[in-house]
């Protein structure tokens, strides 16, 4: 065999070989993380409002769900997260914005999750407000 098709050959091996693994893994009972919703928005609001909602976060599957990190795209949002949610449980993920003096307009903040659920390793949560006076 050629050394490129050789190469070829290895890599599509190993992803067939990771892509199997991950199916078995959620097949055989690991953790299952459902949300209703991934964003959050608080309508029209006065600046100086701070701004909480808290995400519910349930584990479908039969392994516990781990919530690695939570981590804001910026220093203003704070979050407050369950780090580990048993089989059939809920959880809940927090963000704030506690100062909002100065804000205008629309202003949206987003905060990355990483869990061990390995259909859901990462994902986006969204928080979206219009600042008027």
């Amino acid at each position: 065999m050629k050394p490129k098709n050789l190469f070829v050959f290895f890599a599509l091996a190993m992803t067939l070989a990771f892509s199997v693994s991950a199916n078995e893994i959620s097949r055989s009972g690991g953790p299952r993380l459902v949300m209703a919703s991934v964003e959050h928005s608080f309508g029209v609001v006065k600046p100086g409002a701070p701004l909480t909602y808290t995400f519910e976060v349930r584990n479908e599957g039969e392994a516990s769900l781990e919530i690695k990190n939570v981590s804001p795209s910026c220093g203003c949002t704070t979050t407050k997260f369950d780090h580990e949610i048993g089989a059939g449980k809920s959880g809940s993920i927090t963000l704030a914005v506690e100062k909002t003096d100065g804000y205008k307009g629309e202003v949206t903040k987003t905060a990355t999750v990483t869990t061990n659920d390995p259909n859901h390793p990462t994902f986006t949560l969204t928080l979206r407000a219009t600042f008027n006076e």
